[in-house]
């Protein structure tokens, strides 16, 4: 079909897209797969990047050039927004009529759950509502940085038949209601949009607070916000009182009296489900696969626009080998002997503060790898997606990303006993049957069994000087690793192989900037309040909130000045995943000031946690390290001091920071 016949194709008097019509020269129909108040929703292929998209054409009434020219504007902002949450916007074209390509999303709409739901009588469960909402919070606090919804509602929301929360039409619907009202939408998806947003304002971040009240409030209700508010503790068997306020909160009238961000109505409802029964996702949404399970220490990584399953290696691992990719760039120069990492840089698991042999002990040679890692890293994340689910003692964790994967087994977070779930096939096997995973997971646990057998070395080092044997144990502990590497390179290299092969190893991939280091994060609970005055005990401080006290005990038991005599304040406060992800971008400072000093003193720190207090400003209050020496401990404490932390509506939190120093 030629683009002028395209043209007529998509004029408005022309009716419906066929299957096989090309839209803006470009966009393949294959089916159209409904039609609504907006326009035609159509099931297409980019004849570019031969990938599915959705074709949403609008109706030739609906826009008038400003409005199309509006509708340009927002596409390009959300075309922006990576986040495994958010359905990739494309572009905007016109092939007789305006047109929106976006990220075709397979699975169905929450507005067509609750009403499967409603025709048969029964709710959603309180956890599978909030696991729906808390994902939904995640796709708007990204999307806040650049802009708004603007009219989020249970047909934006989708749940993937991968078990993946995507929020659709950002850009779409923004434009919409800013150009033609609340009109552009039907009755009953009006009932979502916040009062201001109906009342002709331009929508806001706090009106899609508003949006995800309503979205809450229709899983737990079954009911329209616009039917007249039924407190959920009335309508849903494991709802509380404490549900209803929070979303009495989110529905406020007044944008300045709901909550101010995603992340606080996340961190409001988290608690108030924690105890709700368990059930299975099948009886929510009827998939066969768990859907995305909320994870305060999970951090987002853009997704690609259409997430495609990882290119398997064939044949047996052994046998896989090819030629080494070259890294991109220049080659980078050898650091100089003793040389502290920058900050900024990735560091090497051979780097002394990695738990490397202490100094002056034998180190053991590296084997030579029979396969190059850094191709199968590269195969892994070509089309990289939190696909990967790990079951580890009896429990689902993820889902991951490939490379979140790859750095998990490097740090032996993962291991060779735990069984791997790929999300996107539903296949579950163990993780050493996964070609892609194998080689990592063997190279992990050689690495294990070397620092064992150094370790092991220098203890028999210590205790034959002792015993005036020094000499011989020497001997034996070289002869052990010259052995050792011997039977570790040839039991890993190819079987009549005389070809060179790949040298890159676990540690080669953190120096060329593959794998990075980061930490978890929790938040801990406040300790008990103290009566000011009030008999004997001695005196207690009071501080102005944000100052700083000293240690994390310290600053959680003095007394801040907030204006009152209660000591109450705002309640909000930071989610464990805002805590983990500035402290993460802190963590090669504290490896260069405080643990590469600690592992040059002989320290053996394994996992640390250090204990924070947070003032509403971001402010650090209080450091405690729970590992290491006095001066290591000292050194997080100056380290972490000076850490700024977002602001948030309360006066003062404490959170748990840890990461590993082996």
């Amino acid at each position: 079909m030629s683009e002028n016949t395209a043209a007529t194709a998509g004029s408005p008097s022309s009716g419906p897209l066929g299957p096989g019509a090309l839209v803006g020269g470009r966009f393949r129909v294959e089916e159209s797969v409904r039609e609504d108040a907006l326009g035609e929703v159509l099931r297409a292929q980019d004849q570019k990047t031969k990938k599915p998209i959705v074709l949403r054409v609008l109706r030739g009434d609906l826009l008038d050039a400003a409005g199309v020219k509006k509708l340009r504007e927002e596409a390009r902002i959300a075309a922006r927004l990576a986040h495994r949450n958010i359905a990739a916007t494309y572009g905007v074209g016109t092939s007789g009529r305006p047109f929106v390509a976006s990220e075709w999303v397979e699975g169905h709409a929450l507005s067509e759950v609750l009403e499967k739901r409603e025709a048969e009588g029964r709710h959603m469960s309180l956890r599978g509502a909030y696991n729906v909402v808390a994902h939904v919070c995640r796709a708007l606090a990204a999307a806040h940085e650049k802009t708004c919804h603007g009219a989020l509602r249970p047909e934006t929301v989708w749940v993937t038949k991968s078990g993946r929360v995507k929020v659709t039409e950002f850009g779409l619907d923004k434009a919409l209601v800013e150009t033609r009202g609340p009109d552009a939408l039907t009755p009953a998806e009006q009932a979502s949009l916040a009062p201001e947003v109906k009342a002709g304002q331009p929508p806001t971040p706090r009106s899609d607070i508003f949006g995800v009240g309503s979205i809450l409030y229709q899983l737990l209700t079954g009911k329209s916000p616009a039917e007249g508010f039924i407190p959920p503790s009335q309508a849903h068997q494991d709802a509380t009182e404490e549900i209803d306020q929070v979303l009495l909160k989110c529905l406020a009238a007044d944008p300045d009296a709901r909550y101010a961000s995603p992340d606080e109505v996340r961190s409001a409802l988290q608690p108030l489900v924690a105890d709700a029964p368990e059930v299975q996702a099948a009886a929510d949404f009827d998939l066969d696969v768990d859907v995305d399970v909320d994870g305060d220490g999970e951090v987002d990584e853009p997704a690609p626009p259409v997430a495609a399953a990882p290119a398997r290696a064939t044949g047996a691992r052994a046998t896989a080998a090819k030629a080494p990719t070259p890294p991109k760039g220049p080659p980078k120069p050898p650091p100089a002997p003793g040389a502290k990492p920058q900050v900024g840089q990735r560091v090497s698991l051979q780097d002394d503060f990695r738990g490397g042999p202490a100094a002056g002990a034998p180190k053991a040679p590296v084997a030579a790898a029979s396969v190059d890692l850094g191709g199968l890293l590269a195969k892994i994340t070509e089309n990289d997606a939190p696909r990967w689910m790990v079951v580890k003692d009896g429990l689902d964790h993820g889902p991951f990303s490939g490379r979140e994967l790859v750095e998990l087994i490097v740090k032996s977070d993962v291991r060779e006993e735990h069984d791997l779930l790929n999300m996107d096939t539903g296949e579950r096997k163990p993780i050493q049957e996964w070609e892609e995973f194998g080689e990592f997971i063997d190279q992990a646990r050689i690495r294990r069994e070397e620092e064992a057998r150094v370790a092991s070395i220098a203890r028999a080092e210590s205790a034959e000087k002792r015993s005036g044997t020094f000499k011989i144990a020497i001997a034996a502990a070289v002869a052990l690793v010259f052995v050792a590497g011997v039977v570790i390179f040839f039991a890993t290299r190819e079987a009549g192989g005389e070809e060179e092969v790949a040298q890159a190893d676990l540690g080669d991939l953190f120096e060329r900037g593959e794998i990075e280091l980061s930490g978890t994060a929790g938040i801990l609970p406040d300790p008990p309040r103290r009566r000011r005055g009030g008999g004997g005990g001695g005196m207690r401080r009071t501080v102005m909130g944000g100052s700083f006290v000293g240690s994390y005990e310290q600053a959680m038991n003095v007394a801040i000045e907030l204006g009152d005599a209660t000591m109450s304040g705002g309640q909000g406060r930071l989610s464990p995943a805002q805590v983990q992800n500035t402290m993460n971008r802190q963590l090669n400072r504290i490896f260069n000031a405080c643990v590469v000093p600690e592992s040059r003193r002989g320290g053996r720190l394994g996992n640390v946690q250090i204990d924070i207090a947070i003032a509403g400003s971001g402010q650090v209050m209080g450091v405690s390290a729970r590992q290491g020496s006095g001066a290591f401990k000292s050194c997080i404490r100056r380290t972490v001091r000076g850490v700024r932390f977002p602001s948030f509506g309360g006066q003062r939190m404490g959170a748990r920071y840890s990461f590993s120093a082996q």
